[in-house]
């Protein structure tokens, strides 16, 4: 990538943090490949003004990045995706970088390309394919779910790739490049891997060749984009060229959002369809999961009588049981029988969970939970279930009997009859 300087000559030094080693490797990311003693004796040489512009401006690569990585994460409205594994795909992008540093260093050395054919072209092939891999990988694992988490998982990763990226310019150009590219560059890688990312969460339910077409469509998707930002930023020398860069790296990132509220849509849908009798979900359970936008509103009568934390623990229940028809949906979309066989592992751990969760959250509790949409909307036993309690309210207020007491004298009611009867 390009870093943004305000002069045409600084802007067209080099368009890869990377590239910059092949003329001054010792100064690029002494943070990372040089010793300690190395790296005091060029920092200590400047003033302490530059010193603290280039502390806060490793603040700023580092944290901006971060926050949106963490902004798009949260749009993962049921939590199918794993934060232990967004951090991981993270990790995997400072991996790509150092891979992508080797790789230039070979292309230049044998003199493959000349040093705007690499940055324009074959830099953004090589970084595509790099930070790709660790969400080869993931999309045949069972919880990888969809595309939204191929969205979030390759966002992280190009996240990653640029924030040490980031760093190698901080440290060879100056503290001031930091600004122009959170909100550019940055948002570039991250929007070519997530692409990827998206094109391969289509592709878990397609056949072999399916799959690979669509990680090839995904790469060409990915790699046309970055080499068209590299070209627009060495290319053009306009006193705009920050603000179109910047329109290229926000218009993606944006388009991801929208791609990313797309999936929740379809995971609603799926929801809808797949929670049932089968795994013990009701009627009245399903139509409340299907609006758990307005969770909140909807637990409030819940929180009111049975307290705060009791809503809480309904909430974790109930987006157990979004995630388990998500999972549902899955499982029946999948060809492939490996994969299918991981999902419904995935699927018998989640219900032992919400098994669990029930229990916590008690029958009264979800008496209530299951009245929160009209009765039409339950089966025959919740409403059975909601008469009952109302009977327990009725005999409670008079002092009477208990529930096992009024299901006793039901059931030796029902026995003389039958005795009656033989």
């Amino acid at each position: 990538m390009v870093a943004f300087q305000g002069s045409r000559q600084s802007r067209s030094l080099i368009s890869q943090g990377y590239e910059a080693s092949t003329q001054r490797q010792e100064s690029l990311l002494p943070l990372l490949f040089s010793n300690a003693d190395n790296l005091s004796l060029p920092f200590e040489s400047i003033s302490r003004n530059m010193k603290t512009m280039i502390i806060f401006a490793l603040v700023i690569a580092t944290f901006v990045p971060a926050a949106v990585l963490y902004f798009m994460y949260r749009r993962d409205f049921y939590g199918t995706g794993s934060f232990t594994t967004v951090i991981q795909c993270f990790a995997w992008g400072l991996v790509a970088f150092g891979l992508a540093l080797g790789t230039s260093k070979i292309v230049f050395g044998f003199d493959l390309l000349t040093q705007n054919q690499w940055v324009q072209f074959g830099a953004p092939i090589i970084e595509e394919i790099l930070k790709a891999l660790i969400l080869i990988y993931l999309v045949r694992r069972p919880k990888f779910t969809y595309f939204v988490d191929g969205a979030i998982y390759g966002f992280a990763a190009g996240i990653g790739f640029a924030v040490i990226e980031n760093w190698s310019y901080i440290f060879d150009y100056g503290a001031s490049v930091a600004i122009g590219r959170v909100i550019s560059t940055n948002l570039v890688h991250a929007t070519a891997s997530a692409l990827v990312g998206i094109a391969l969460g289509y592709s878990r339910f397609q056949k072999f060749s399916g799959r690979i077409l669509l990680l090839l469509g995904g790469w060409l998707v990915g790699m046309s984009l970055h080499i068209g930002f590299n070209n627009l930023v060495t290319r053009v020398s306009s006193g705009f060229l920050v603000l179109y860069a910047a329109g290229v790296g926000i218009t993606g990132a944006s388009f991801i959002v929208l791609m990313i509220r797309r999936g929740y849509n379809e995971q609603k849908q799926w929801i809808k369809e797949s929670l049932g009798e089968r795994d013990r979900v009701t009627a009245g359970e399903a139509a409340v999961v299907n609006r758990l936008t307005d969770v909140e509103t909807l637990l409030a009568p819940i929180a009111e009588q049975f307290g705060p934390d009791k809503a809480k623990q309904c909430e974790h229940f109930l987006f157990l049981q979004a995630r388990l028809g998500i999972k549902r949906k899955t499982l029946d979309k999948l060809t492939d029988e490996k994969m299918k066989q991981g999902v419904q592992a995935e699927i018998d751990e989640l219900r032992t969970e919400i098994d669990d969760a029930r229990r916590s959250v008690g029958s009264y509790t979800m008496v209530l939970l299951r009245s929160i949409f009209p009765e039409d909307d339950s089966p025959l036993w919740a409403r059975l279930e909601h008469a009952i309690q109302e009977q327990i309210t009725t005999r409670g207020s008079r002092g009477g009997t208990s529930v096992w007491d009024t299901l006793g004298d039901r059931a030796s009611h029902a026995a003389g009859s039958a005795g009656q009867d033989g």
